[in-house]
């Protein structure tokens, strides 16, 4: 108790060192919840970026795949002359009654 009033008496600048310490190590607590929130938000962010990347590059890949295969059948078509083309027509899975 005689070191309190000792403080309080005569010594106030200590207080206040030792108050500025508190409010030192609370604000680096609390700044640090605050970056660890934000690093764990961009650590979300960027995973998500990645999927949805990998999504549209499967996506534009199959789309590949498929102007490939038409532009083969086009050409497969193309080459037909006009009786065979009659005939793969008659023969269509499409064209069956």
């Amino acid at each position: 108790m005689s070191l309190l009033t000792a403080l309080l008496a005569g010594s106030w600048h200590w207080i206040a060192a030792i108050g500025a310490v508190v409010a030192a190590i609370g604000a680096s607590y609390f700044g640090g919840k605050k970056i660890g929130k934000a690093q764990q938000q961009a650590k979300a962010d960027t995973e998500s970026a990645q999927k949805e990347a990998a999504q549209t590059a499967a996506v534009a890949h199959q789309q590949q795949q498929h102007r490939e295969e038409a532009t083969r059948v086009a050409t497969q078509n193309s080459n037909l002359d006009d009786a065979a083309a009659r005939d793969k027509l008659r023969q269509s899975k499409y064209n069956q009654p």
